[in-house]
């Protein structure tokens, strides 16, 4: 019951794949069955990130620091490694092994006992500066934060220009910074075969239209092939996190991925003061959280935010 209403908990679901459901399915009192196959056509996509580099050597400006893009793209290789089941030493991997739940289909192997999450990845953020010290605001920390998104977005629409891209942001004023960095970006040049492929798209908006940058409430009840989660915050910012660790706004960004979710978080989150912990629902949320990590591929990133 809720609020005088008898509840009734869906048991299948349609746009998880096994692993998505598996870890959102651990905050329900009864399991659900994803329908979605996993897919095996993104690892293979994901390793033309190389082809971005090589296209865009020079003078090129693809409107995004390419240090941020140059550590996105080696990102995104230990992500194809991992799905590929190529050894990696990039990425860290997950604590948690092995699906615990029914799976309706699946393209990997759905009865491997060695089977580890690969649709759950976590990106650890720490924002530096080299030209106003390390002490500044939470507003610096965002636009160090919007360019690591900004370069995500421009390799992921490089390596599956068809697919569509959610931003989840728990603030408006992510949301803000997101948009004015994703404004920056330009079309990389692409093989000429897919120039011609996509002559009919031609302008700038269009290299974009498939990418939503919005609040996880106005995102709720849609979905997105990718969803980029922004959760992090700079050090000795602990302001914010009770707002942060709201298990169901973290639970509604992370669920509308349908194939891969990446999440942007940092040490001040992921490792909070005690005093947090008073509150219940925060606990929850936090534990949601770790249980996330537990399941995702995780990297460690440097943005100078001087340098942007």
């Amino acid at each position: 019951m809720m609020g005088g209403h008898t509840v009734i908990q869906l048991t299948e679901n349609f746009r998880l794949n096994p692993d998505l459901g598996e870890f959102v399915a651990t905050i329900y009192s009864r399991q659900f069955k994803p329908q979605k196959a996993q897919s095996r056509s993104l690892a293979p996509k994901l390793t033309g990130i190389v082809h971005m580099s090589e296209a865009n050597k020079g003078t090129h400006d693809l409107g995004v620091n390419r240090n941020v893009l140059r550590t996105v793209q080696v990102f995104l290789l230990g992500l194809s490694d991992v799905m590929l089941r190529r050894p990696q030493s990039v990425l860290k991997p997950p604590r948690f092994s092995g699906l615990k739940m029914p799976i309706a289909e699946m393209e990997d192997s759905p009865t491997d006992p060695n089977h580890q999450p690969v649709s759950l990845s976590l990106l650890r953020l720490r924002t530096w500066s080299s030209t106003v010290g390390q002490q500044f605001g939470y507003e610096t920390h965002v636009h160090g934060e919007a360019a690591l998104t900004a370069s995500l977005v421009a390799a992921l629409r490089y390596c599956t220009p068809d697919d569509d891209i959610f931003v989840a942001t728990p603030h408006r004023v992510q949301r803000e910074a997101v948009k004015t960095a994703l404004a920056r970006l330009k079309r990389p040049d692409q093989p000429l075969e897919d120039r011609f492929e996509r002559l009919g798209v031609g302008e700038q908006n269009g290299y974009l239209q498939n990418v939503t940058v919005d609040t996880v409430e106005r995102l709720q009840g849609s979905e997105a092939s990718f969803v980029i989660c922004l959760f992090s915050l700079p050090e000795l910012h602990s302001a914010d996190l009770g707002f942060l660790l709201g298990r169901r706004r973290l639970n509604v960004a992370i669920s509308r991925a349908k194939t891969l979710c990446i999440l942007i978080t940092s040490t001040q989150v992921l490792c909070p003061p005690v005093s947090v912990f008073a509150n219940e629902e925060t606990g929850k949320g936090y534990a949601f959280l770790k249980a996330y990590e537990d399941r995702a591929w995780s990297y460690d990133v440097s943005v100078d935010v001087g340098a942007l």
